[in-house]
Parts: structure tokens; sequence; C-alpha cells
């Protein structure tokens, strides 16, 4: 996870926890009491894996799964203060609960960390006609869950904390991300992943001054992925693999270990760089949060080749074509309520709710101005009797932030709009918005169930690749 959201989310769950007298919490992938290293709840590798296991097992709480329960009583009295005040509470949460000891960093196993991937779904003996592996994004969570399929991430976040820096210090920050990483190697030889110290001062500003970002990627299917597939695809199913090649500039740390600074949104990566410069290799590579590892993809070929199992490649330059691509899936379903929408944002989705309801999804990557242009240019010619939408509050704006109000005006003009979990009086520094949007998703589950889900053929998911890629080819 990235940019503001992820500050505001770790925030929250910080405060609450330090409320109620317990550590930030994240689902464990501990393989034992002596390591402690856990995924970080709200990361959006993690997130999509925990949405879809909710689909495919009927079980989860969705974003609520990292808040202690009773929180939404103490949230519901931080959002009586002004925004300012608000934001400062998140902020000393975050600098005292959020993250792991980075002397700790050592003793994370990173095989526990694919292993806690496909511990989220059903142990037992049932079979899936197709099983979707490759890198996260809120679109893929959409997709496999209209497949009825697990997904297997690529990317999983670890946080860290240490003293407090300037936002700015740079060079602080990836000198404490250099520690860490390199005790992380130094505790694992195996050189099927690759780290990297993400440090974002413009969308993740509060973040960055007390906790260290480091993504841990697969660079090859591991071997419980492996175990996982040779036991639950069904005989003929088929691997969808998600190869995103979207790139970003990063900086070489050590072997196996990189820097990016800055990320996804309306900001160029020149900005970045020629603000925050760092004295070593530059490359560029595929991007820390949506791209999938180098080197993933091709370990998923040979594995294929190997038991004779088809797949399907599904590969786009961003995340926001996976979204469109997402869309005209729902679009392909019997059943489908072609006259709503919903529009969800990063870590608020819940694609549980738009199978069981026929209301497809746009998933937006971030709240962003670039976002309010891509969901405009997706909508032109477009009407709905209904727009649900769900944006993220972000509490901290970053220059490319997009207000409320003209997101409003946008889709004012293609139908009657809902805003679903937000309080514009509130927003974007809005605790309890998570809350309502859950209790709005489990509403119109009750409400608007469908007889039978949706349901996403794999012939028809092939005919859908097809189709896009030569529109692609014909632009």
């Amino acid at each position: 996870m990235t940019r503001a959201s992820r500050f505001a989310r770790l925030g929250i769950v910080a405060v609450v926890c330090l409320a109620c007298g317990v550590t930030a919490g994240s689902p464990s992938v501990s393989d034992g009491p002596d390591s402690p290293i856990a995924v970080e709840g709200f990361d959006s590798g993690t997130r999509v894996v925990r949405e879809v296991a909710e689909a495919v097992t009927g079980e989860g709480r969705s974003i609520l799964e990292c808040y202690p329960w009773g929180s939404r009583t103490f949230l519901g009295l931080v959002s009586l203060f002004p925004s300012a005040t608000r934001i400062r509470l998140i902020e000393w949460g975050t600098r005292r609960s959020v993250g792991h000891d980075a002397e700790d960093a050592g003793r994370l196993r990173v095989d526990a960390l694919p292993r806690w991937c496909v511990d989220q779904y059903p142990q037992d003996d049932r079979r899936y006609d197709a099983i979707v592996v490759g890198s996260p994004n809120g679109a893929v969570a959409h997709l496999a869950t209209l497949l009825g399929s697990p997904f297997l991430t690529t990317s999983f976040g670890l946080t860290f904390r240490r003293p407090t820096i300037a936002a700015e210090d740079h060079f602080a920050y990836i000198e404490s991300g250099r520690a860490i990483v390199e005790s992380i190697l130094a505790a694992n030889g195996d050189d099927g992943f690759e780290l990297i110290v993400h440090y974002d001062p413009l969308h993740d500003r509060s973040l960055v001054r007390s906790v260290d970002f480091v993504r841990v990627k697969l660079r090859a299917l591991p071997a419980c992925y492996r175990e996982f597939i040779d036991r639950h695809l069904a005989p003929g199913g088929r691997l969808i693999l998600i190869d995103c090649v979207y790139a970003w500039p990063q900086y070489e740390l050590c072997d196996r270990a990189y820097v990016q600074i800055g990320g996804l949104g309306g900001i160029p990566p020149e900005t970045f760089l020629e603000r925050w410069p760092l004295d070593l290799r530059l490359l560029t590579r595929r991007e820390s949060e949506w791209g999938c590892p180098d080197g993933f993809a091709a370990s998923v070929d040979r594995f294929a080749a190997d038991r004779g199992i088809e797949t399907i490649e599904i590969r786009f330059d961003r995340p926001w074509e996976y979204s469109l691509f997402a869309y005209d899936a729902y679009a392909a379903c019997e059943g489908v309520r072609n006259r709503s929408l919903l529009i969800d944002c990063f870590n608020h989705l819940n694609p549980r709710t738009n199978v069981e309801t026929g209301i497809p999804a746009l998933w937006l990557p971030f709240n962003t101005e670039e976002g309010l242009a891509l969901v405009e240019e997706a909508l032109r010619g477009k009407s709905f009797d209904w727009i649900g939408f769900a944006l993220l509050p972000s509490f901290a704006g970053s220059p490319d932030t997009a207000a409320l109000e003209p997101w409003i005006d946008l889709l004012s003009h293609h139908g009657d709009i809902e805003l679903v979990g937000i309080d514009p009086d509130r927003y974007p520094a809005d605790p309890l918005a998570p809350f309502r949007f859950v209790d709005r998703m489990t509403e119109l589950r009750e409400a608007e169930r469908l007889a039978l889900p949706l349901r996403l053929d794999v012939d028809t998911l092939v005919d859908l690749v097809r189709n896009r890629a030569d529109r692609q080819i014909g632009r």
C-alpha cells in the first residue's frame, strides 16, 4: 500500500489500539512465538487477498478486520473534534503503535508470507476452474471474485517503527530502511524474492516520519503456491496470470533490494527524483505496489508447462486498465444490474457485495485528480439509475488529491449519486468512513441479493482478454 491512504488507515488503527490497550494489529504470518513479523493488514496485496477470501468463504469483516472490537465508539468520539485535531490524533497513534520493531526484521521468514496467503482459503478438497496469481489491485479482486477463484499475490507490505524524522529527510529514511532489508536478506537465503523500501514524502507525509515501509515481492512461484495449485485446481482448470508491467524508477540499494521514491498518482516520477535524489544506480523497474516482479510470470509459465496447465495472461501497463477490464467482465455476466454502478477506491471495496447483488464495480486506484480524469473518460456517454461512490478518505491531502466537489459534479451528470461511507462534512479526515462503508455493503447484500451470484465463465474471460487486446492494437 502507498500514499496517504496507507497513513490514514494505519494511523486510525494505531489510535484505536492505543485507546483499547492493544497493539496495532495485522493478520499474523508468524511461524512461531519467536517470529513476530506479520503482513500489514491494510497493504494493497494483503487486502486483495482478504477480500477475495471473504467472497470465497462468505466470512470476513472486509476493511474492518484490522480494527479492534469497540473501536467504532472510540472513533465516533474522535470524529467530533475539528479536522486538524483528528489528523493530529492519527499522527500521534502512528508514531506510537504502527509497525514492527526494526530489530525484529531479521526474524522474518519470507516463506511464511505466501503461506499466510494460501491459508486464507479453505483447506478442504474443493477444486476451482481457475486460480488467479500475480500482482494485486482492487480490479483483480473483482475479477477473481467473479470467477469464484482464489487469488495468490506476489506482494506483501511490512512496516517497521523507528525514531521520528523530518518527512523531507529521505537520507535518514533510506538508511534505516537499508538496515531492515539487510537483516531480512541475511536471514533468508532463498533468492526467490526482492525487497523494496518505499518512500513517498508527498502522499505518505506523516507516515514516513515514524515508519519505514518495506514491500516483499516474489520473483518466483513459491513452493506453497505450487502445492496449492496442484491440490485445488480442477482437472482442465486454468491459471489466470496478472502480469502488470507498470514501471517506475527505482534505486538499487544492494543485491535484491531497491528504493522507490513516490508512486502512482498525478505527480510524475521526475518530480520525486529531482526533489529527493540519491547517489545510487537508478533503474526503471516494475513499480513497487502495482507491478508484477520481473521473472515471476516466467516462473508461472514454466510451472504451468510442466503440469500441462493452460495459462491465461492478463497483461496491462497500468492498474486502471484492469479496472476497465473488470467492468467489462461484470457487464458480460448474466444477471448483472447494468443500470447501477458502484465506484470503489483503493481498499474501500467489497467484491462479495458486487457479485451477490449484481451491481458492477469500477475500481479507482486512488482519490487523485488523475483518477477523476480517468472516471470522466470511462463514463463518457453512459448513464445510470444509481451510482454508489465510495471514495477513500485520505486524511492528508497531497498536491494531486481531488476534492469531493468535483467528483460529485462529474458523477451527477451520469446518474443519481449515493455517497457510500462518505460524510461530506468530515471528508477527507473521516474516521468512521470504513464503518459506514461496511454497513452499507451489508445492507445492499440483504436488500438486493440475487437468487444466484454473478459468475464469469473462464471461456468468457478468454474472449474478453482477446477483445481487449484487439482493441489496444487498433487504438
